[in-house]
């Protein structure tokens, strides 16, 4: 039965952290246009990332593990929502990021560093356009640089990341695990028998 619930586990939280993955994609990629085509206010090129990376996947993340926990009968301890959360996570994790960064940069938008680069620089200009010439010099410049540094990362820089991202992808999954574990309710006949359980 045990073995049973944990293989349940597994397989829900991958087929979840697919469509999760996913759903993350599509935002990347609607960000990146958004930023780069649709608008040209400092703000927004700010926000936009902030709501489309962090509150928009949270709240999506909150109800694909709501329904993860539903989908194995509505209960689990700490390590199993652990377990299931986590393959979730990695899932959506290593799916959009290849989808992102592999497939979508390399084939569909090559340039994609560059247009994001020169949006932030066009709106950086438009935003300090009462500045001195050369306080908008020397941010253009390290916006450029910080740019070009994305544009040719070593393998040291990738490893990193990607050592970095699942690390924080575990603790996101143990903060997630804490607060919607559910254990299911006690026998009523053992609290009788223990009322130390109770």
């Amino acid at each position: 039965m045990e073995k049973n619930i944990d293989k349940l586990i597994k397989k829900e939280g991958f087929e979840k952290g697919l469509l999760l993955g996913v759903i993350m994609l599509a935002l990347g990629i609607f960000t990146f246009y958004f930023i780069t085509e649709m608008t040209d206010s400092m703000w927004m090129i700010v926000f936009t990332p902030v709501i489309t990376s962090i509150i928009l996947p949270l709240v999506i993340a909150v109800f694909f593990t709501l329904n993860l926990r539903k989908a194995i009968g509505g209960y689990w301890d700490l390590r199993k929502a652990v377990t299931g959360i986590f393959i979730m996570f990695v899932t959506s994790y290593a799916l959009s990021s290849i989808g992102r960064d592999i497939i979508f940069a390399k084939l569909v938008e090559p340039q994609m560093t560059d247009k994001m680069a020169k949006a932030i620089v066009n709106a950086t200009t438009a935003m300090k356009s009462g500045a001195e010439q050369s306080q908008i010099d020397e941010k253009i410049t390290e916006i450029e640089k910080k740019f070009d540094e994305q544009k040719s990362p070593t393998i040291g820089n990738i490893i990193q990341g990607i050592v970095i991202s699942i690390i924080m992808v575990f603790v996101l999954a143990l903060l997630f695990a804490a607060i919607f574990k559910k254990e299911p309710p006690r026998n009523s006949l053992d609290t009788a028998i223990d009322p130390a359980l109770q």
